[in-house]
């Protein structure tokens, strides 16, 4: 026998968006039909009730926060909540707008029971501060009837699972309105009175619907199910409860959208290189800033910090009123090895530092210094990536000064020759060819200067000697 679990999320729009607006009374109400479909506990203690009028419930409580119903909105939380729950469990099928469903059979074996199997996945749950009902069942339709009507049954008996569905009474089931309707005309008004009627005699009266119905509801027929698989790439969207003018305030939702990152590429075993954030702004194009990690990150708290950084020298020309997250690059978590009594010695590695560094002056300021093969001392050296590895320089027993001027400066005071000359005649091959001639030499004032002649007898520094 196959066993099940059915979440339901009766107030997932209100969880998602109002659920640190407890001081206040929120309601969300059907556009088409003007009802309270959620509402919170604050408006529940005015008086508040789900189906109300919104008429009624607004002359009820004048401080009222009402908000459309967005199915959208909910069929999203809901490929969340399916994405957190993938790192407990496997086998995962959605019901939009307010439904999962869990195939626990296969799990069982492996929780040790359905007991060590639910506190698991509830305890899971809990991190993210929703209000749901569940209820375990021997088939979808079963566990989904006790769930909607508020059973907290977990067990995997089916005749424990049967009595308790025979009282329902068929409003509450799956069954069209108008099926409902042709039973109680004939006088069948629960699931209990319509399951003693022989299958035979409903196939005969009634459609084919309802005969499927209830052999999917018992068990009896195979019930289609399209499971759940995680994204390949992952882009978020967060929708903003009111226009934000303040770039420092969309740090918020920001962490919202970054928590969402750590759980993707948590679930894959990878760290992101590179994020794009999209900012939707009122009555202008779309804009977006580009964040780097040199090291490679999935954890939300670290990329907080280096969007902090970046986004410390923007400025908003016109209101944001939602944001979209991409992950634009990414790769596999590398594993370091560390010490096994001492751990991980010093507080950040080179690269975490290169990626705070470019959150903070920008990626095109940030690079690193490699040795060239060019033998022009104004080309042996060169800006590269900063996360690109150099080879290790050879040995070279010449000296050479430990700074490095941008461009030679004529020389301007007395300096006395110690060392030379050492001729430069290169750069043939590309037109800028140089032939000089190098000193090592002591100015009046004891500095230690690299000096150098060229062909019109001019002298010139270009370096120093630490």
């Amino acid at each position: 026998m196959q066993s099940w679990i059915y979440l339901h999320f009766p107030t997932l729009q209100l969880d998602r968006l109002f659920s640190e607006q407890d001081s206040l009374p929120v309601a969300i109400v059907d556009s088409k039909r003007f009802k309270v479909v959620q509402c919170n506990a604050t408006a529940k203690e005015q008086g508040i009730q789900l189906g109300m009028g919104l008429g009624s419930a607004s002359a009820l409580c004048h401080q009222l926060q009402v908000h459309p119903y967005d199915a959208e909105s909910e069929q999203q939380a809901i490929l969340n909540i399916a994405q957190w729950l993938y790192m407990v469990t496997s086998d995962i099928c959605l019901f939009p707008p307010q439904g999962i469903l869990l195939k626990i059979t296969n799990m069982l074996s492996l929780y040790g029971g359905i007991e060590s199997y639910w506190q698991r996945v509830s305890q899971h749950l809990a991190q993210l501060n929703i209000h749901y009902q569940f209820s375990s069942g021997f088939s979808p339709f079963s566990a989904m009837l006790l769930a909607k009507s508020g059973h907290r049954l977990l067990t995997t008996d089916r005749t424990h699972i049967i009595d308790a569905i025979k009282p329902f009474p068929l409003a509450a089931t799956e069954l069209e309105s108008s099926k409902v309707e042709k039973l109680q005309r004939v006088g069948v008004d629960t699931l209990n009175t319509l399951l003693e009627l022989p299958i035979q005699e409903v196939a005969r009266r009634f459609d084919i619907d309802l005969v499927n119905y209830l052999g999917r509801l018992m068990g009896q027929f195979k019930h289609p199910i399209d499971f759940y698989h995680p994204p390949e790439h992952f882009e978020s969207y967060q929708e903003l409860l009111f226009d934000i003018e303040n770039i420092q305030w969309l740090e918020r939702p920001l962490t919202t959208l970054l928590d969402k990152l750590e759980l993707f590429l948590t679930l894959r075993n990878q760290v992101g290189y590179e994020l794009e954030l999209i900012l939707h702004q009122r009555d202008k194009e779309e804009g977006s800033v580009r964040f780097y990690s040199a090291s490679g990150d999935y954890q939300s708290i670290r990329w907080q910090k280096l969007c902090q950084l970046t986004m410390e020298s923007l400025k908003l020309d016109a209101p944001v009123q939602g944001l979209t997250l991409r992950l634009i690059r990414s790769g596999e978590l590398e594993s370091n090895s560390a010490d096994l009594f001492q751990g991980f010695q010093g507080e950040q590695t080179d690269l975490e530092l290169i990626g705070l560094l470019q959150a903070k002056l920008g990626k095109e300021a940030v690079r690193k210094v490699a040795c060239s093969h060019d033998p022009r001392p104004e080309k042996s050296t060169l800006l590269c990536d900063p996360t690109s590895l150099i080879p290790k320089k050879q040995p070279n027993h010449k000296l050479r000064p430990n700074f490095m001027l941008a461009t030679p400066e004529p020389l301007s005071e007395k300096v006395s020759l110690i060392q030379g000359p050492e001729r430069f005649v290169t750069g043939w091959w590309d037109g800028e060819e140089m032939t000089r001639d190098y000193f090592i030499a002591q100015s009046s004032q004891g500095r230690w200067l690299w000096v150098f002649r060229n062909q019109e007898m001019q002298w010139f520094t270009h370096g120093l000697f630490s």
